[in-house]
């Protein structure tokens, strides 16, 4: 039975969950942030969510990406010319023989014609290889390129594997995003049936979706590389799952936790994706075979549906879909976990929330508003250029590093890093000028890349330059996908986040051809250059910081309004503490 909320009651509870004393003035309704206070936002449900999934699903979202980068990279190679083996010349002595130099090194894809090494005349002609190839394994013992011979005049096939996948997955993610938020055509009575199926989806679907996507495509990829097709569309399952599958499990723990809490939380599974990409350098450098590397990164997102009970569906997602007695449910459940009980005024929240049936407009309601459709833009911007500067180096790691897996090592060590410190920095000061800082130091990481690769500087100087191109590009980032749940409505949260991941899907589709370009530096020049346009673009996206987050399009619209361009302490806003 629905039950008034007294004032006294109500000003208790605004005491309790830290709201100013400005809301009690404008006799603010309660909101979810209130019934979660009462029922127990950092209990025993929130604990093993956490654990289990905001950091051991994200660790391993990240690691199983980062594995495949290393999985496609080139080795050292030459043309396999055959006799070595009944001589007792070494490779080096051999190589001398039988491969013309380009410059400094041997060839890669030219052999001499002759392969006698008695012959010692003059009429031996470069040939192209007539063999095969040989490859250096002081790292890779198989990489899917030296398993597939994609080199030489085969070589196009890594970039179109890189490229495609990424276009492919730009669909695909749109879908998995789709589903933690689906509504179709309600407004068309032809389609009611469609309407109340997809009615049913929610996040939890859209993570076993994505655990799913993950667990089937590391299996194919081992399985089918002779088949290209279906090796570039198993790749493009994991392109289009890794960033709803983080940002699903991001959603429901910040929907779950109090205001305070939020940027914990987000510390929590950002660090654990830092985590992830130590692992994937850690477990290939063990495991140098793509083979076995791959079905571990397989094994170990297989192992996590065993706890999917633990995942539930989020009770704001719910009282949005107008099912209430569903998200009364999960809030009972969450309740019984923590030893707690639901307060009498949850139901209120719930109807209240579930009132704004005209929110449910899917992709449209983007467009629903000027300042949500300009925060959305903005925040694709800053996804597209952080994933581009957080993987050139990956890609290019063999290029950069003598050591690729401990290359991946040291950029995961300077994630976890920023992303710590980010968002420390980020529950002081806000969200807004942490986010401009890393923007402006990934800039100044990639001039100084540029100028070290100018003055043929290597080894440990580009190593590190490169941590802090990942210290800073990461710590932006962390805003990012911080930003992107807080900003945006609880009835339109996964559909834009799945929008800007697919928007920075294709911009990935250019990343090998802007990773591996001929001239080294060119990529660090390009990316500083997209890296002020971040600091400049994320400068004017709302403060989000101790504020209740919006449920409705309405909440969006007014989202952040008021707030001065130059304030950098986080206050809640009277404005939007009305609810």
């Amino acid at each position: 039975m629905e039950k008034d909320i007294g004032n006294g009651e109500l000003q208790a509870l605004e005491e309790k969950a830290g709201i100013p004393e400005c809301n009690t003035k404008t006799k603010a309704s309660p909101a979810f942030e209130e019934v979660l206070d009462a029922i127990g936002s950092r209990g025993k449900f929130q604990t093993r969510l956490n654990i289990v999934f905001v950091c051991f699903a994200s660790c391993f979202d990240l690691m199983s990406v980062n594995m495949f980068y290393l999985a496609m990279q080139t080795p050292d190679h030459w043309c396999y010319v055959p006799g070595r083996e009944l001589s007792n010349l070494s490779v080096a002595e051999w190589k001398n023989l039988t491969i013309p130099r380009e410059g400094a090194s041997f060839s890669k894809c030219l052999m001499y014609n002759q392969s006698d090494v008695t012959d010692s005349g003059g009429s031996r002609e470069p040939v192209k290889c007539q063999h095969g190839w040989e490859y250096d394994d002081t790292w890779f013992s198989l990489t899917v390129t030296s398993q597939m011979n994609w080199v030489c005049d085969n070589r196009q096939a890594v970039n179109d594997v890189l490229s495609y996948s990424q276009v492919i997955g730009v669909g695909l993610g749109l879908l998995f995003g789709y589903i933690g938020d689906i509504w179709i055509a309600q407004h068309l009575d032809t389609q009611v049936e469609l309407t109340l199926a997809a009615d049913r989806y929610g996040r939890r679907p859209q993570q076993l979706l994505c655990l799913s996507a993950h667990v089937v495509s590391r299996v194919l990829v081992v399985l089918a590389p002779h088949v290209l097709p279906l090796f570039i569309l198993a790749v493009s399952l994991v392109s289009a799952a890794a960033g709803p599958l983080t940002e699903s499990v991001l959603s429901v723990g910040l929907e779950l936790t109090d205001i305070k809490h939020r940027t914990a939380v987000n510390r929590y599974g950002c660090c654990s994706m830092a985590v992830g990409m130590m692992l994937a350098g850690l477990v290939p450098w063990a495991l140098p075979n793509w083979n076995y590397s791959l079905s571990f990164a397989a094994l170990s997102c297989f192992i996590l549906f065993f706890f999917f009970s633990w995942f539930p569906e989020s009770p704001r997602w719910l009282a949005c879909r107008g099912r209430e007695q569903e998200a009364l449910a999960v809030l009972r459940r969450i309740a019984a976990t923590n030893g707690s009980t639901v307060p009498p005024f949850a139901l209120q929240v719930i109807q209240t929330v579930g009132k704004s049936k005209t929110d449910r407009r899917g992709f449209l309601g983007i467009f629903s508003s000027w300042n949500v459709f300009r925060n959305t833009v903005i925040l694709i911007v800053a996804r597209s250029v952080h994933l581009l500067t957080m993987y050139s180096p990956v890609i290019a790691v063999s290029r950069l590093s003598a050591n690729p897996f401990l290359g991946i090592v040291a950029q995961g060590a300077a994630k976890f890093t920023a992303y710590y410190l980010v968002n420390y920095f980020g529950a002081r000061f806000g969200r807004r000028w942490p986010g401009v800082a890393s923007a402006l130091l990934a800039a100044m990481a990639c001039v100084l890349i540029f100028c070290l690769l100018t003055v043929h500087v290597a080894g440990a100087g580009i190593v590190m330059a490169t941590m802090l191109m990942q210290f800073s590009t990461i710590g932006n980032l962390g805003m990012v996908n911080l930003q992107s749940i807080e900003v945006h409505p609880t009835c339109l949260r996964q559909i834009a986040t799945s929008v800007e991941w697919a928007v920075a899907a294709v911009a990935m589709s250019s990343l090998p051809y802007l990773a591996l370009m001929d001239d080294k530096r060119l990529p660090f020049a390009i990316l500083a250059a997209l890296n002020l346009v971040v600091a400049f673009s994320v400068s004017f996206l709302p403060e989000s910081a101790l504020q209740r987050l919006p449920e409705t399009l309405r909440d969006g619209a007014v989202f952040g309004r008021g707030q001065r361009y130059w304030s950098w302490k986080p206050k809640p806003t009277p404005e939007y503490a009305k609810g």
